[in-house]
């Protein structure tokens, strides 16, 4: 049941999914556990804290792609949902479905495991292993809740929207390694993008100290754009978001230089995989947050539905933006 209940709140982008969603899934989560599918965890006994993560080859990666990276991403997409709750990493367990794979890819991907499971303080409980066709990694993921956890998934009218850091990487990375869209890159760019989408930074320490602090926080697994849009519409709350004031690499402006805006942009609002911390707050907290190193105010809530980009203060971002699906 848990499984599901994660599984199901990684896939609510499009309008189809979130149908599926409603009708299919949600009565089957009627339990204070599940919090309604609406934040990026569950809790148990009121302690502990479980989620759950899937990676498949052909949908998040090629079967050629390194096997120590594949598992410390699996790890690390698991840990940023714990990074959302604000909890305390614990321990995980571990589900695999491989074809005949050699040893060497095996000692690959248990390397990736031990080295992340020392550097995050993670145990391995158990799981369970079996023959497929493709690739199939599965994590359950569990963390121990402290004083509090983020549970809200509403925001305030008037509260600021803040980002923990650069977004877009990522998804320019996995854009890049599919083919999807040509974009123009340097080589030495190209291998930084590699490494945003397979090794991204959970945000631990920050899930912690935004704890009493926020009205809502969740991480950016599926692009900002769609995760603004799921708090806008569970808040009933019109949502303004500046490009001008999303944070971005060193590396991502000077690709943004040579190709299309509109085209870039796109993917930064609309791709998936930059495990960064969307969160609000208005008032005294909202001031505090302004002052801290590394957050970014990117907009705003306000009376109204839907989201609004502006380029800036002045100019509305009319373009269709597309979001990141699975399906």
């Amino acid at each position: 049941m848990l499984f599901l209940i994660k599984f199901i709140k990684k896939f609510m982008m499009s309008k189809r999914e979130l149908q599926i969603i409603n009708k299919f899934f949600l009565p089957l989560a009627k339990n204070k556990e599940s919090f309604g599918l609406s934040t990026d965890a569950a809790l148990l006994n009121n302690n502990l804290v479980v989620s759950s993560d899937m990676m498949i080859e052909g949908t998040h990666f090629k079967k050629n792609h390194d096997p120590e990276k594949l598992a410390q991403k699996l790890l690390r997409i698991n840990l940023s949902d714990l990074a959302a709750m604000g909890s305390k990493p614990y321990g995980y367990i571990l589900n695999l479905a491989i074809p005949n794979t050699s040893d060497f890819w095996l000692k690959k991907f248990s390397d990736g495991l031990l080295k992340d499971s020392k550097k995050f303080k993670l145990k391995l409980f158990g799981g369970d292993i079996s023959n497929a066709p493709k690739i199939f990694l599965g994590l359950t993921i569990f963390g121990k809740k402290k004083k509090k956890l983020h549970t809200s998934a509403f925001a305030c009218d008037k509260s600021d929207i803040f980002v923990s850091g650069n977004l877009g990487d990522a998804a320019i990375g996995y854009n890049i390694l599919y083919d999807f869209k040509k974009i123009n890159c340097k080589e030495y760019d190209k291998k930084y993008f590699y490494d945003k989408y397979f090794l991204p930074d959970p945000k631990i320490n920050i899930g912690f100290k935004l704890l009493g602090k926020v009205d809502f926080c969740t991480d950016i697994s599926d692009g900002i754009y769609s995760e603004i849009s799921n708090v806008s519409d569970k808040s009933n709350l019109e949502a303004v978001i500046f490009l001008d004031k999303i944070p971005l690499s060193l590396n991502l402006k000077r690709t943004l230089k040579i190709n299309n805006f509109n085209k870039i942009f796109n993917i930064i609002l609309g791709g998936g995989e930059d495990y960064q911390l969307l969160f609000s707050a208005k008032g005294k907290q909202s001031e505090n947050l302004q002052k801290v190193s590394g957050f970014h105010k990117v907009g705003y809530f306000r009376r109204g539905k839907g989201v609004k980009v502006m380029k800036n203060k002045l100019e509305k971002y009319s373009q269709k933006i597309e979001i990141f699906s699975h399906f």
